[in-house]
């Protein structure tokens, strides 16, 4: 599921730091979904693993490109309304180093392959889907199958199967392709005027989603 890189982008900067992104991001998250799906643990403590390893990887090793910087911050926290919004994760892609900076959110729902397997938890990722379609189009799934993750469009069907997927992507692909700003809804994303935190942290509360993850370029 890997960024093919042409001969015409290979000395574009920004999509130098997208390639390293995609390739780091996948290189943490596939190993994590794996040892999730033989120790069978719960989404919630894998999706919560996935955040932090994400950004121990990006703090250890900076992600950088000639002219410009990535970094990467995470939050998490109990929502006082019990997800409202029907998302896992809110992920924050926002570009600095625009002549106008452009900020978007993306929702998204973590589930188990092996779990969507039984009715009442199929049932409930439709439920799901449409609290998060009702805040925002950019909604989408994390499937945690044997090996990787596998990223897809949130499903419409009240009873999805998931067993076949349309342009599916991988971790890394999903964010990446938000920072290109061909993913990303404006209406969620955080204030990119106010301090990180405050910026996050708001978005969170208001979609009472519990854990946050931000992407940031800027130029360096």
């Amino acid at each position: 599921m890997s960024i093919t890189t042409t001969d015409t982008t290979f000395f574009d900067p920004i999509e130098q730091l997208l390639q390293q992104l995609t390739e780091r991001v996948d290189a943490v998250v596939d190993p994590i979904a794996e040892e999730s799906y033989l120790l069978d643990r719960h989404e919630e403590f894998t999706t919560s693993r996935l955040a932090q390893a994400i950004v121990n990887a990006t703090r250890n090793e900076p992600i950088t490109a000639p002219g410009l910087a990535l970094e990467v911050h995470a939050e998490e926290f109990r929502p006082t309304d019990e997800r409202k919004t029907g998302a896992d994760i809110y992920i924050s892609v926002v570009r600095r180093d625009l002549d106008i900076s452009k900020s978007k959110g993306l929702l998204v729902q973590a589930k188990r392959r092996t779990s969507l397997l039984r009715n009442e938890e199929s049932r409930r990722l439709g439920n799901q889907s449409k609290r998060m379609y009702r805040r925002s189009h950019e909604s989408y799934v994390w499937i945690y199958e044997r090996d990787e993750i596998v990223c897809a469009k949130a499903p419409r069907s009240s009873r999805p199967t998931l067993t076949r997927i349309t342009n599916p992507m991988s971790v890394g692909e999903l964010i990446a392709d938000g920072l290109r700003c061909n993913l990303g809804d404006e209406d969620i994303g955080r204030d990119a005027s106010a301090p990180l935190f405050d910026g996050i942290s708001d978005v969170m509360q208001r979609l009472s989603v519990p854990r946050g993850l931000d992407f940031t370029v800027r130029s360096d």
